[in-house]
């Protein structure tokens, strides 16, 4: 309890003790869902009848409408979240709630909505936003939320939301409120009563009323009575909503941080102080809580007439009159059920004339001169029943009146009867129950559910002499009313023709046809959606045993029997509308639904039908010696012997399951358990288990019994291990869970059971056949548990050759729904199932199946079905669709067509998957009703952005459609995408492991299949895209922006598949829709997103739309915002590269500001000398100085770290050398000698040393020669061996590059010489003009992509040209006046190095210098510069040991 009244709590304790006592409320109404569904019908209710209230007549606003449906939809939401067990969709579904239930939660409690006050649904929003911050266990949240629910409405939260909470947290605090009232109420009754002042002031006012004290009640009496109750209910109000503020206060408080002082505790302060206190526990609840207001009155607060008011009231006060405060007992009185006469607020308080109010007092009066008879059989207890128990609502009352009367009173009667009705059916425990019933009910609320109150039927309404109606109550005892599964929970009465729909729940035929003809699509007591359109067949058996039941009661059978539903039962009944009957809560357990046939045969008769009690007795004595002895004989084989003469007699007997409730005792039960597990004989472990299952089959508390020792379901499983095959159908009867199952390691066992070809029972015919009963059980095992037990235990079936054996019980009638569940889930896990299923399968079964089964069978089958033709061989999948098209009786497209438009939502992806690709076998047709409804059930699916589910499942079937899968059937539609964009990595990798699963000549037959794959493929594009114009890029559109991680990416993937597919076929005027849906989102992608394959695929997808000038304009508006992307992605995806080419080619574009370069940190290695030559390889730069050292740096972060340093030469190492293969790596030093390393991840390491003789200036080598040049004219060529050869010419070798056999020279007098290495010649590739002043000298060459890029002195400002290796023609000039020393090129940019410390910036692509970048080198010149392939640094080494980096972003 929060709030002590006789000590002060300390902030501290109330926080905790809130957070217990709201924490555990709120635990309480998680766990009983029948109660939430309770609640949220009661509300309902009193929204329905405010809405159906005769003053309002006003339409509703399109707005309101929407804010109850939010509050509507919050609330379903919270349902799914609180069933479903999977994290990821509880949570969605918990953010989708919270949206919807806020809505409400802020309304502006002083208005209305649609009529209803908005205080009410705020508050319901508040309690609902409680339960959900509970699951998200957020505790201090939930709290707060319900103690807003208490200050925006108290009224009903007290008495509708929350009424035990209020009853724990602010009841002991209204202590004096309540003394106040009592003692005010008692005063008032003690003024109408004459000669109040010799009776006591606790006397029992019970026998002080007659018919003349309640007609002497006057006016101003009943007045200052309803103002009493008035006040007292406002001032519960007005002390609840101040206690819940200082709650919240106290909630809020931090003594840390707050500078407000510690909340104070309110007083609870009554209208005038009491004389005396009185115990908490001693008040009863219709004291405590005030007027409390039915579900049938609305929001209505005052409506019954003053002298009504004063009449019902004296009526209360009969009851508290009659309560002592010193001898009552607490605990009888908490116990106590609630009064409904005390429910003053509920009354509807409408004000008439005197006269009427006359003859409603007049009829109250017979009820009370009727009471009287009574009264003095019940003065001995009347000291120990609680209020409820006496009060007169449960004792039989009557109504007369004049006819003129009864046509004066109008409106007045009908409210008088509804009031009385409603007192009567809440009194559903008459005063002849038995004490135990009566305390049963009212404290076993699990019991309490499955209680089914019934509506009187129509005969309790009866007319009398004088025309006028007459209530007759008479209470229905257990022996006195028909079982309540005989009666139909929406007319009352018995059926006559019963059905059972899919939900389990059984109503009259007429009842439930009017219920769905006005326009319901839900089960009336479970709101689960019903699929079928149409009524199932009558119940028979149902209508046998209630046949059987009125032969035996025929008295009640006409009383509660009805030839027909009333017409218009809904809406203008007034029996529905004067005595509402209350629906049954659904609450029955759950029984086997599968193999009823045989299971109705076993229980098609009733224990109490024709057969006699006579025979009954006759065949139990018989069986008496033989139950004596498995229940009490040592004797093995006497039980054994006993057990068969049992089942001999029982079948003799023809009595059926009239011995049933004998055999059924646990005493008996557990006789032949024992016999169960000490036997060994199999015919009497069969004729035990046989006998077992007809118990379980006609009474579930047999299977209770059995299951309620572990010992017991051991035993059972253990025969099943050893081979009996019988004891399947036992295990199945009685329901055992996933865990039970698994944890005996039953699969092989069932397996067995499954295989084998002939049964053998004895003559037994079972609920349900072994055999079926085992391929159940695996199902359960198979599919049930979490990811990695279905796989595990799917593996087992698969390695226990379990998959023929399945595939030959398809032609069983009963079992196939589990069969084809099992298959699935082997399919799904292992690719040779997949094979062998597919090659072996029969699919008419399936197909039958699929036509005659009910939503969840045929959408099992459709997985399946979509499933098998996941196939990597792609003429394969199609020769299943065409069997899955030509097989059946019917047309398998019609049933798919048909089912398609009406199948939940859920299903649709898949339905449509399958009935497009079936519609596909043939060439594509200009019209199809089978392609235009598959493809507006993917686009519908795709466009509900409340079902999220159906959104992942239609893009999962969109991505399967391009027929994209391994050798394992996995799709790998984005691995291949990558690979397509040049990213090779996930498509290798998953190739590898398809490698492993697949034979060579599978694999070699699946590249021979390809392009019937692509064909497939460009025909599935080609229907997709042109549908209607392109609608499906505007739904992928909505799914990239979608909140859903798992949606985006799907979406991303299938968008890009589409794109790429577009542009392989003509353009139909569909590329613009894509470009005006796509192009922004797929940019947004590649610029936010931090995943570095959907970048590659938002790439992939552009690189379509630069291929037309629309898209190369539209996407030059964004060039300069994702350059620096592209160029980052540019090492990863070689359709970038595309991309960026074409926009630099955009005439309006200007290549200098894509240009931007960011200064690095420099390095200080003047110790070593000069830098004499740069390498950059993997993410490596080597470096070669004067000293003769080699540097190996890692530039992999911002400043590169050396890893390595070697001093092999012993002079100035002048050149360095990797050939294309970079296995490599070649360096020339003046030491005269050429050294060959190896490259590792670390380091490099010297393997050969090969002296020249000469100093080595210029250096080119591969594996087969080395090329290098000296002091003087010519080349010297060395093959690795003996003495290297020259080749001479007249200029000196000044670079040098090697290109194949061929050997490019920079010379002197600026030309440059091709030295073939085969023949050993030379020749002139280019010759310079010669100018009389100055020296002409190429200094560096450079060979990329067939292109020479030659630099040096300028000539006519001209210091460097491109050349065609090709045709030596040429394709570039570079434009500077400086002279050229060094030069690098990647695949972006040229760089030049001039001899005053400017390295000038070139556009590869236009050869345009676009920028520079200015070194300070002083007195120093730049002597080596490189750039890596992907031009993301820049690396520059000067004379004075300097190294410069530049980030080129």
């Amino acid at each position: 309890m929060v709030g002590n009244y006789r000590f002060k709590m300390e902030e501290n304790d109330i926080v905790g003790s809130l957070i217990t006592s709201v924490g555990s409320f709120i635990q309480d109404r998680l766990i009983d869902r029948e109660q939430r569904l309770r609640h949220k019908e009661q509300c309902a209710e009193r929204l329905a009848a405010e809405n159906a209230s005769p003053h309002n007549d006003t339409e509703v606003r399109y707005s309101d409408q929407a804010v109850l449906a939010n509050l509507d939809w919050g609330i379903d939401a919270l349902e799914e979240a609180i069933s479903t067990s999977n994290t990821e969709t509880k949570m969605a579904r918990l953010d989708y709630a919270e949206k919807m239930l806020q809505v409400c939660a802020l309304l502006n409690s002083s208005q209305k909505t649609a009529g209803v006050p908005n205080s009410y649904l705020s508050a319901w929003a508040h309690l609902n936003l409680s339960y959900l911050f509970k699951l998200r266990n957020e505790g201090h949240s939930a709290v707060l939320h319900v103690l807003e629910m208490f200050v925006v409405e108290p009224f009903f939260s007290r008495i509708d939301f929350a009424p035990e909470l209020w009853k724990s947290i602010f009841l002991p605090h209204m202590n004096s409120i309540l003394g106040w009232y009592t003692e005010e109420r008692k005063r008032m009754v003690m003024d109408v009563i004459p000669d109040a002042s010799d009776l006591s002031f606790t006397v029992d006012f019970d026998h002080c009323f007659d018919e003349s004290l309640l007609l002497s009640v006057r006016p101003e009496q009943a007045e200052r009575i309803q103002e009493l109750e008035q006040l007292y209910g406002q001032s519960l109000d007005e002390n609840t909503r101040l206690y819940a503020k200082h709650y919240k206060e106290c909630m809020n408080y931090d003594a840390a941080t707050s500078r407000r002082a510690i909340p104070m505790l309110p007083i609870a302060e009554p209208p005038v102080t009491p004389l005396r206190d009185f115990s908490i526990r001693s008040i009863p609840d219709y004291v405590k809580f005030g007027p409390i207001l039915p579900k049938s009155a609305g929001f209505a607060t005052t409506s019954l007439p003053i002298r009504t008011m004063a009449v019902s009231t004296l009526g209360n006060a009969e009851e508290s009159a009659g309560w002592d405060v010193v001898d009552e007992n607490p605990e009888e009185c908490e116990d106590s059920g609630e009064d409904s006469d005390g429910c003053l607020g509920g009354m509807e308080r409408s004000k008439e004339k005197d006269d009427d109010t006359v003859s409603v007092l007049s009829s109250r009066s017979n009820r009370s001169s009727s009471k009287e008879v009574e009264r003095q059989s019940l003065m001995d207890t009347s000291r120990r029943q609680s209020p409820h128990n006496s009060s007169p609502a449960g004792s039989p009352c009557s109504r007369t009146s004049s006819p003129k009367s009864a046509r004066s009173t109008g409106t007045m009667q009908t409210s008088m009867l509804r009031l009385l009705s409603t007192r009567a059916m809440d009194s559903n425990i008459s005063p002849s129950d038995t004490d135990e019933e009566t305390t049963e009910q009212f404290r076993s609320p699990r019991k309490s559910t499955h209680h089914v109150p019934y509506a009187l039927p129509k005969s309790s309404l009866n007319q009398g002499e004088d025309c006028s109606l007459s209530y007759i109550s008479s209470p229905l005892t257990p022996k006195s009313r028909p079982p309540k599964d005989f009666v139909c929970p929406i007319t009352g009465q018995i059926f006559n023709d019963p059905v059972t729909l899919e939900t389990g729940q059984t109503y009259e035929r007429k009842a439930i046809q009017e219920w769905m003809s006005r326009g319901n699509t839900t089960c009336p007591i479970t709101r689960q959606p019903l699929s079928a359109a149409s009524l199932p067949k009558t119940n028979y058996v149902l209508k046998r045993l209630i046949t059987s039941w009125k032969d035996q009661h025929p008295e009640l059978a006409r009383e509660f029997s009805s030839l027909e539903t009333p017409q218009n039962f809904y809406t203008s009944s007034t029996f529905h509308n004067d005595i509402p009957s209350t629906l049954p809560t659904s609450g029955a357990e759950y029984k086997p639904q599968r193999f009823t046939t045989a299971a109705a045969a076993t229980l098609s008769t009733s224990p109490n039908s024709v057969i006699s009690q006579t025979s009954n007795e006759a065949v139990i004595t018989a069986l008496k010696p033989y139950i004596l002895c498995i229940c009490n004989s040592e004797d093995l084989q006497e039980c054994e012997a006993a057990v068969l003469e049992i089942v001999k007699i029982w079948s003799e007997s023809n009595v059926g399951s009239g011995i049933n409730s004998y055999l059924s005792s646990p005493t008996i039960v557990n006789g032949f358990l024992e016999i169960l597990s000490a036997s060994t004989n199999k015919d009497v472990l069969k004729t035990t288990i046989y006998i077992l299952s007809q118990l379980i089959c006609a009474d579930d508390h047999v299977g209770d019994l059995l299951t309620s020792i572990d010992s017991d379901f051991y035993c059972l499983a253990d025969l099943l291990r050893k081979g009996l095959s019988e004891a399947a159908a036992l295990v199945y009867l009685l329901r055992p869970s996933f865990s039970q199952l698994s944890s005996h390691n039953l699969v092989t066992t069932l397996l067995h059971i499954v295989s084998k070809k002939s049964e053998d029972h004895v003559g037994f015919r079972y609920a349900v056949a072994p055999k079926d009963a085992a391929v159940a059980l695996l199902e359960q095992i198979v599919a049930g548990g979490d990811e990695s037990e279905r796989s595990h235990n799917a593996m087992i079936v698969i390695k226990e050759n379990g998959i023929p054996a399945l595939l030959s019980c398809l032609n069983r009638l009963d079992g196939r729904e589990s069969i084809v569940s099992i298959l699935l889930c082997c399919i799904r896990i292992d690719s040779v199932c997949k094979s062998i299923v597919a090659s072996k399968i029969e699919l008419s079964p399936i197909l039958e199946l699929f036509h005659g089964g009910n939503d969840s069978v045929r959408g099992i089958c459709i997985e399946f079905l979509c499933e098998l033709v996941q196939m990597g061989r792609r003429t394969f999948s199609n020769q299943i669709l065409q069997i899955i098209k030509d097989e059946g009786t019917f047309s398998t497209m019609h049933t798919l067509l048909v089912y398609l438009q009406m199948s939940p939502m859920v299903q649709k992806p898949a339905i449509a998957t399958l009935l497009l690709q079936l519609d596909l076998l043939a060439a594509p047709r200009k019209m199809s009703i089978y392609r235009e409804e598959a493809m507006e059930a993917l686009l519908e699916a795709l466009q509900r952005k409340d079902f999220p589910s159906s959104q992942v499942m239609a893009l999962g079937t969109l991505s399967s459609l391009s027929g994209h899968f391994g050798g394992s059937r996995k799709a790998y539609m984005e691995c291949w995408l990558l690979k397509v964009a040049g990213f090779d990595q996930p498509y290798n990798a998953m190739m590898r492991g398809e490698e492993k699963n697949t034979d060579e000549a599978e694999f070699a037959e699946m590249k021979e299949e390809e392009k019937a794959a692509r064909n497939w493929e460009k025909r599935i594009a080609f229907v997709l895209a042109n549908h209607e114009k392109g609608l499906i890029f505007k739904a992928l559109e909505e799914c990239l922006v979608s909140n859903s991680i798992e949606i985006a990416k799907s979406s991303l993937v299938v968008a890009t598949w589409l794109m790429y597919m577009l542009y392989t076929f003509p353009d139909c005027g569909i590329r613009d829709v894509a470009r005006k849906c796509l192009l922004e989102k797929f940019i947004s992608v590649l610029q936010s997103s931090k995943n570095l394959e959907e970048k590659i695929l938002a790439a992939l997808a552009l690189r379509g739309f630069v291929t037309e000038p629309r898209g190369q304009n539209e996407m030059g508006a964004y060039a300069k915002s994702m350059w620096k992307t592209l160029r980052r992605l540019k090492k990863s995806c070689t359709v970038v590269h595309d991309i960026m080419k074409a926009l630099m080619n955009l005439p309006y574009m200007d290549a200098a500001e894509l240009w931007c370069c960011v200064e690095g940190p420099e390095l200080d290695m003047s110790m070593n000398g000069e830098i004499l030559s740069m390498l950059h390889i993997r993410n490596r730069l080597i470096s070669s100085h004067s000293d003769g050292t080699i540097k190996v740096w890692d530039t992999g972060k911002r400043a590169p770290r050396l890893i390595q340093e070697a001093r092999e030469h012993a002079k100035a190492v002048t050149c360095l050398y990797v050939p294309p293969s970079c296995d490599k790596l070649y360096s020339g030093s003046l030491d005269k000698t050429i050294r060959i390393w190896t490259i590792r991840q670390e380091e490099i390491h010297c393997i050969q040393v090969h002296d020249v003789k000469e100093g080595v200036v210029a250096l080119a080598a591969n594996a087969s020669v080395a090329c290098f040049s000296s002091q003087g004219n010519g080349v010297k060529v060395y093959n690795w061996s003996g003495i290297p050869k020259n080749i001479s010419f007249n200029n000196k070798v000044k670079c040098m590059k090697l290109e194949g056999d061929k050997l490019y020279c920079g010379c002197s007098g600026y030309s440059v010489q091709e030295v073939d290495l085969k023949t050993y010649t030379s020749s002139s590739f280019y010759s310079g003009t010669k100018k009389l002043l100055g020296k002409q000298t190429i200094y560096s060459l450079q060979i990329q992509d067939g292109l020479l890029y030659a630099s040096g002195t300028p000539v006519d400002g001209i210091a460097g040209k491109v050349f065609k290796l090709s045709n030596k023609a040429v394709v570039g000039s570079l434009a500077t006046g400086v002279e050229v020393q060094q030069c690098s090129v990647n695949n972006d940019f040229i760089f030049t190095a001039t001899k005053c410390g400017i390295i000038e910036v070139w556009l590869k692509e236009r050869i345009a210098k676009i920028a520079y970048i200015k070194m300070d080198v002083a007195h120093a010149r730049i002597t080596s510069i490189v750039s890596d392939a992907h031009g993301q640094k820049l690396f520059a080494g000067t004379s004075d040991g300097r190294l410069q980096i530049w980030s080129l972003e």
